[in-house]
């Protein structure tokens, strides 16, 4: 039996983050959405944690991604607004992880820099093994870096991001390897392209809500084969699963939950996500956490639980919430802390910018292919 600080696990834990891309609170059935249908994620919430006060670090993305990455606040590691990068410098829980022997895998939305293999603060030189990334959120049918090198995937964009994460999960079954797998799903964001039949589901409804709708189906569907996947493979008890999202409703078409505000404004309805938890070996009953909680919390959590520390490690904004979790704690020990700059986002089009990716990887397959073709000509006898 290994002690981790606060709670009793046979082993140190598979480690799972997923989450969502413009998500807000009240996008969800189990949050009392009237028309969304999203049963596998009311499931969970039904059988493992439930936060009902979970908030993003930010109201946009990419600050939110480096505080999961960092358990550090947007001024502290200078990510200001949506398509602002990562410090090479900072720690991030794959390399932290790394440490402790997991392998590390990066699966979905990055938009946290580059994904071409060379960049500096792409998922491979974050500390991630293995990565199948898009620079910004992704739609049907997307073509995603993998390792660095374009290619192109058929299907609804959360179904690839999780059939590539299991992939990678099912090598790491068969090498009994303990994995950190983070997937980044790139919907509910705009513009919305559901499937045809996710869009049936909401027939009668304006069609741009039937896509939004349907997108966040497809995402139900996608984490609830991920997770009856982790129970085939004999995963799922010893697996810590922690769901949630980068940043609070869309306005016109998505739901804050009553709260004020949307995305992209320090109110509650722009930072209160949906957010669930399970880990079956330590966590036995269902509960719901009241107290709020952060995006930050996750990397200082997952360090405590599996009992990391790293050497320089910058100051944390974070903090270990397990005592929450195991009721050694009813309060938050300090206070979260928002923050804003008003610095504008920077464009990141996912989609050209990995099309063209992936045209020039052609072009250069076939300027290549004659040459090669040359070379393996095999040698004629003059004599005949």
């Amino acid at each position: 039996m290994v002690v981790l600080g606060h709670a009793v696990s046979p082993d140190l834990p598979n480690i799972v983050l997923v989450m969502a891309d413009d998500q807000g609170w009240g996008d969800m059935a189990y949050n009392g959405h009237p028309k969304l249908k999203t049963p596998n994620f009311d499931a969970m919430a039904k059988d493992g944690i439930r936060f009902d006060e979970f908030h993003a670090a930010a109201p946009v993305c990419s600050p939110t991604r480096v505080s999961v990455m960092t358990g550090r606040t947007p001024n502290r590691y200078g990510c200001f607004s949506w398509g602002h990068s990562l410090r090479p410098q900072e720690i991030t829980i794959a390399e932290a992880l790394k440490t402790a022997g997991y392998a590390t895998g990066h699966f979905g939305k990055w938009h946290l820099g580059s994904v071409q293999k060379a960049s500096p603060v792409s998922p491979g030189n974050s500390g991630f093994d293995e990565w199948v990334s898009s620079p910004n959120f992704f739609d049907l049918d997307p073509v995603l870096s993998v390792q660095g090198k374009a290619v192109p995937f058929r299907g609804d964009s959360s179904d690839v991001a999780v059939e590539e994460a299991l992939k990678y999960i099912r090598r790491c079954a068969v090498q009994k390897q303990r994995f950190l797998a983070v997937i980044w799903f790139g919907s509910p964001h705009d513009p919305h392209q559901a499937l045809e039949a996710d869009r049936a589901l909401y027939v009668g409804l304006p069609e741009k809500l039937q896509n939004f709708y349907g997108e966040i189906t497809a995402m139900d569907r996608a984490f609830g084969k991920l997770r009856a996947e982790l129970r085939e493979l004999d995963l799922r008890e010893n697996t810590l699963l922690w769901y949630c999202s980068d940043n609070g409703a869309l306005p016109k078409v998505g739901s804050a939950g009553g709260r004020r505000g949307f995305k992209g404004q320090l109110y509650e309805g722009g930072l209160a996500v949906p957010a669930l938890m399970e880990w079956p070996a330590v966590f036995h009953e269902p509960k719901v956490i009241k107290a709020p909680c952060v995006t930050s919390d996750i990397y200082p959590t997952v360090l405590a639980l599996t009992g990391v520390s790293m050497e320089k490690q910058p100051p944390l904004d974070g903090v270990d919430i397990m005592p929450l979790l195991t009721g050694q704690e009813q309060k938050r020990p300090s206070p979260i802390r928002f923050w804003d700059s008003g610095n504008k986002g920077i464009s990141t089009p996912s989609k050209e910018w990995m099309s063209c990716s992936l045209l020039r990887r052609k072009v250069k397959s076939l300027l290549i292919r004659p040459a090669c073709a040359l070379m393996r000509r095999p040698s004629v006898n003059p004599s005949h």
